[in-house]
């Protein structure tokens, strides 16, 4: 589907143009006469980009530069074509929120360059926006936006000369600390973390610059950084390359301290903006695959790696182990209590387990209070020696709720498998079943044979076996 550009001209002869160049290039165009109707047009409508006349009476009281768009955090940005090509009159015409100003009479390659880049950024953040408003949709909605460190500022030059050089007469943006960093620096860093925008010049040597926004692009470390070009005003096929290489935007050489402190913040803004989305993306996706009240992982997210799990260690020809953990008599603590304490009670039981096993070693809530522990790589009488671990680290010390000492305890189940997860689950489901009606707070191991005559738990399940010093140690004795 062909891009919507919209041009606001007063001059006949303009729109003609205009619409001819962009049509050309398979945009769909349409042009009004003032920025009024463009506003009107932009709300009937809704359009890609705007392309404004600077001599247009109403441009500055109309609702057309920075205008918000079609949804929320969707702005249509806006390009000025002004006569005058000063610095303070582009100057002018940033501040009051045009996402670029070039100068009459209109270079067609130029123009179509910056709509180009302009719709990319574009693209970049509604697809991410769409992103998170699925994910917020699926309920992640009041997820909490992860801390952002301070914005910082880099530049791109041989010395502190060419660094102040690039930055003379902006004053410091707040919060936004300028780097000075030579292009060997910044290509061969792999500590920190890498500006948030990056100024580097194509003015003296333009091959050399074009070069290092390239391997910067390329590199994973300054992808995602934002990168101003300055180049000479003139030299638009080296600004054009720029922008088709993933230039966030240009700035000319003569630019002042006003049009370049206003280049510069609004990269730093949409640097920001894209940061976090992308942060607030990455939360729903957690979120999605953590239980909201402990932290653990859920139990879709848990199976989903069981599977994953299984299938790399049937290729190994390795075990791997599963523990159902569940907290006793949990419907007494809530009765008595409340659901406040019972919700006290289990996550620092969450906090308990992820405290004694192993980093590579997963834990999921499982459903209400049962939990869910997978064990890489583990035999039988590992999976055990983990169990009991988990066993007493819940049964002492004591768990306070609501101000209150108690003691809390769970019954474990345990199975170890090289394949088909859900049967292994559901051999410790009964292993969990025998240990719950054998007194509770304890541990019991499946077996894989067949479950003994008028036994009416789901598979058969033996006691803690203390055939290791180390398991022998935690186990309890069982009557």
């Amino acid at each position: 589907m062909p891009r919507r550009v919209l041009i606001a001209d007063g001059t006949a002869t303009n729109r003609i143009a205009l619409r001819a160049a962009l049509s050309s290039a398979r945009y769909d165009v349409t042009a009004v006469a003032s920025a009024s109707d463009a506003a009107r047009e932009i709300a009937a409508r809704g359009s890609d980009v705007v392309i404004a006349d600077a001599a247009l009476a109403d441009l500055t009281s109309a609702p057309l530069l920075g205008r918000v768009g079609r949804s929320r955090d969707e702005q249509t940005p806006a390009i000025v074509i002004a006569d005058a090509d000063d610095t303070d009159r582009r100057a002018d015409w940033l501040e009051l929120g045009a996402a670029t100003v070039l100068p009459r009479p209109v270079d067609r390659g130029w123009l179509l360059t910056n709509l180009r880049a302009l719709l990319r950024q574009q693209d970049a953040e509604e697809e991410l926006a769409r992103q998170v408003e699925t994910a917020e949709r699926l309920g992640f909605a009041e997820t909490a936006l992860p801390f952002l460190p301070p914005l910082s500022l880099g530049v791109v030059a041989p010395d502190r000369l060419a660094a102040e050089r690039l930055l003379r007469g902006v004053p410091e943006i707040a919060g936004t600390p300028f780097v000075h960093s030579t292009a060997e620096e910044v290509l061969s860093d792999t500590t920190g973390r890498p500006p948030d925008v990056l100024i580097l010049s194509c003015d003296r040597d333009p091959e050399q610059g074009l070069w290092l926004l390239a391997e910067l692009r390329s590199n994973p470390r300054t992808r995602r950084t934002g990168i101003i070009v300055e180049c000479d005003k003139t030299d638009t096929a080296t600004a054009g390359r720029a922008l088709d290489t993933g230039a966030n935007g240009v700035l000319p050489s003569d630019a002042g301290s006003r049009e370049r402190t206003a280049v510069l913040t609004r990269a730093l803004g949409q640097k920001r903006k894209i940061d976090e989305m992308r942060l607030r993306l990455a939360e729903c996706l957690r979120m999605a695959a953590k239980d909201h009240l402990t932290g653990l992982f859920n139990r879709r997210y848990a199976m989903q790696y069981l599977e994953d799990l299984a299938s790399r260690t049937y290729a190994a020809g390795r075990h791997f182990g599963v523990v159902l953990i569940d907290v006793d008599h949990f419907k007494r603590i809530n009765d008595r209590l409340g659901h406040n304490a019972g919700d006290q009670i289990l996550t620092e039981v969450a906090r308990r387990l992820q405290a004694n096993l192993r980093e590579h070693d997963l834990v999921s809530r499982f459903g209400g209070e049962e939990f869910l522990v997978i064990l890489s790589d583990t035999a039988p009488d590992e999976a055990m020696i983990a169990a009991e671990r988990l066993r007493a680290a819940i049964q002492a010390p004591a768990f306070r709720a609501n101000d209150i000492a108690m003691d809390v305890t769970v019954s474990l189940g345990v199975a170890c498998g090289i394949r088909q997860p859900a049967e292994v689950i559901a051999r410790a489901d009964g292993a969990l079943y025998r240990a719950k009606r054998e007194g509770r707070n304890r541990s019991f191991l499946a077996e894989n044979d067949e479950p003994e005559p008028g036994e009416d738990a789901p598979e058969r399940a033996r006691p803690v076996v203390a055939t290791d010093p180390l398991l022998r140690r935690f186990t309890q004795k069982l009557s």
